[in-house]
């Protein structure tokens, strides 16, 4: 799994396949944690041939090499990547990322305030976010995390960022019933993950995800009636490897199945913390978002 992660953020970003491939590649990494013993062939070639279908970069070392050449100089500050960032002078913010990166010991301190940024604007980047933050976790080599880092700064890239918005004392949990029934389930999975994990920057994670919760404006749709022969009900973790594994068998197109996996890996995820009726609500949403 360490290749099929380090492969998925050596990507070239592009907006129109659809899901980042590293949100792709973590979902079938959580799939297969369900059954270590017996990993999923299935999901594992799925896996190989999606990325297979991307452009990769190729400059990422030599941006450091470059910098190592010229010399750090002055120290570079955070703050002056930021500001970069915040401008859409992306040039800019590429060197002083690679500055900021070689300055701090190579450490991730670079990536961790690429992903605060990011985070401004959560409907764009909130999936994204979380699924790269645990692929880097799950491999955590230091001699790759430029690449994350790289990654993330590519996923800004040529966007205008949201300025940094202020906290407000609202959380997921609040809007927990409400996303299962009518939202965006891979959105909120990856919100509400990311608000209870372990970051240096947690407070700053969590000051961008208060406000995407107060943005919230749920429009009710028609009823949604809760499926209590679902097999999500039988609390079989390995049920999920094989509803995988039927989503990249179906005759869809590859994004269409990328968008299906990422999706069961949100309810895998959510059914965790659910009472039997939520995972009943669960159920019947899955089964409209693959059909």
């Amino acid at each position: 799994m360490n290749d099929l992660i380090f492969v998925s953020v050596s990507t070239i970003k592009n907006r129109a396949a659809g899901i980042h491939p590293v949100c792709i590649i973590n979902s079938i990494k959580n799939f297969i944690g369900d059954n270590r013993n017996h990993p999923s062939k299935v999901l594992l070639e799925f896996a190989v041939d999606y990325l297979f279908e991307c452009d990769f970069r190729e400059n990422d070392q030599s941006i450091l090499d470059e910098t190592v050449k010229d010399g750090i100089g002055q120290t570079a500050f955070l703050g002056d990547l930021e500001d970069a960032c915040q401008s859409g002078t992306w040039n800019e913010a590429e060197s002083l990322a690679a500055k900021t990166f070689m300055a701090s010991d190579q450490s991730r301190g670079t990536m961790d305030a690429l992903a605060e940024l990011a985070l401004q604007d959560v409907n764009r980047n909130g999936l994204f976010v979380f699924h790269i933050l645990r692929a880097y976790h799950f491999q955590e080599l230091k001699k790759d995390t430029w690449v994350f880092t790289k990654c993330l700064l590519d996923q800004l890239a040529g966007d205008e960022l949201q300025d940094a918005h202020d906290p407000e004392d609202q959380n997921p949990e609040e809007i927990w019933e409400a996303m299962i029934k009518w939202g965006d389930l891979p959105l909120f999975a990856a919100i509400e993950r990311l608000w209870k994990g372990d970051y240096v920057r947690i407070r700053g994670y969590q000051r961008e995800l208060s406000y995407w919760v107060s943005q919230v404006t749920m429009v009710e749709k028609k009823k949604i009636r809760p499926n209590p022969n679902h097999w999500l009900t039988d609390h079989d973790s390995k049920k999920f490897i094989s509803c995988a594994e039927r989503i990249v068998m179906n005759e869809k197109t590859q994004k269409e199945k990328a968008t299906e996996l990422v999706t069961l890996e949100a309810v895998r995820s959510l059914s965790k913390n659910a009472n039997e009726q939520q995972i009943g609500i669960l159920g019947s949403r899955l089964n409209q978002l693959l059909s």
